[in-house]
């Protein structure tokens, strides 16, 4: 890490190495592939740091018995030996949680989650052939961001 503040910007309690000017387009280049999601109909969580993670997920369910599905993604601007099929998505976690709005209501045990595929650095865990949408939330993550 340089001591020069002009090889430096703090932003967003992250300290990044580089300009002002690529720290706006990675900002913006995140910005574009978070709505890209909004527009195949995922609703996301973006944190708005200089990192690369994003929450994609269902908005709606069916019914109330019906699991979140959701992937939490690391992602870079250029490929990695380390991504998904050397691509930009370092690390992929997608989950299901079932909530039991009764359980809740009488202050037990609401929520159970189970996840359905993990990748760090390799594959940690791959349930996607029995998890239909979450099969397809894992082929849009990386049809988008990959």
């Amino acid at each position: 890490m340089t001591d020069n503040p002009e090889e430096w910007v703090e932003e967003d309690g992250m300290r990044w190495v580089g300009s002002r000017a690529e720290l706006d387009a990675w900002k913006a280049y995140k910005q574009r592939k978070a709505l890209a999601f909004v527009e195949r109909g995922y609703s996301i969580a973006w944190y708005a740091d200089a990192d690369g993670w994003i929450d994609v997920y269902e908005p709606q369910r069916d019914h109330a018995n019906m699991p979140e599905i959701r992937a939490s993604v690391k992602f870079y601007g250029k490929p990695s030996e380390y991504g998904i099929d050397g691509g930009m998505v370092s690390k992929l976690m997608i989950t299901e949680t079932w909530r039991d709005p009764l359980a809740h209501l009488l202050d037990g045990p609401s929520e159970r989650v189970n996840v359905v595929f993990n990748y760090d650095r390799g594959p940690d865990v791959n349930r996607l052939e029995s998890h239909p949408r979450a099969r397809r939330l894992y082929d849009a993550v990386l049809d988008e961001l990959n």
